[in-house]
């Protein structure tokens, strides 16, 4: 096991989430995704709503994927749109102050 942070792609469900949480806490990966879905439904009900839900699709998008350099979020960001964007609304900013 290498000291990055990567999604595995073995054993995974939906986005591998549980399945890297399992590996590398060396828990059974069953047990995982049972704590991870008793939590979302008791969270529901003591008013917590959906902050397991969420943090699952972050881990996602912020993660990458074993065998990959970037994460979802990061080739989202690297589109050469998005980075006009971002230099347009960082140089109006930058105009208006």
């Amino acid at each position: 096991m290498t000291n990055s942070l990567h999604r595995t792609t073995e054993n995974k469900m939906v986005a591998g989430i549980c399945a890297t949480i399992a590996e590398r806490t060396n828990l059974d990966l069953n047990v995982t995704r049972l704590v991870v879905a008793g939590t979302t439904v008791l969270g529901t009900v003591v008013g917590i709503g959906l902050t397991i839900p969420v943090l699952y699709a972050l881990a996602w998008i912020l993660i990458p994927a074993a065998g990959e350099e970037q994460s979802i979020a990061q080739r989202w960001f690297d589109k050469p749109k998005v980075q006009d964007a971002m230099n347009k609304t960082q140089d109006a900013l930058s105009k208006k102050l």
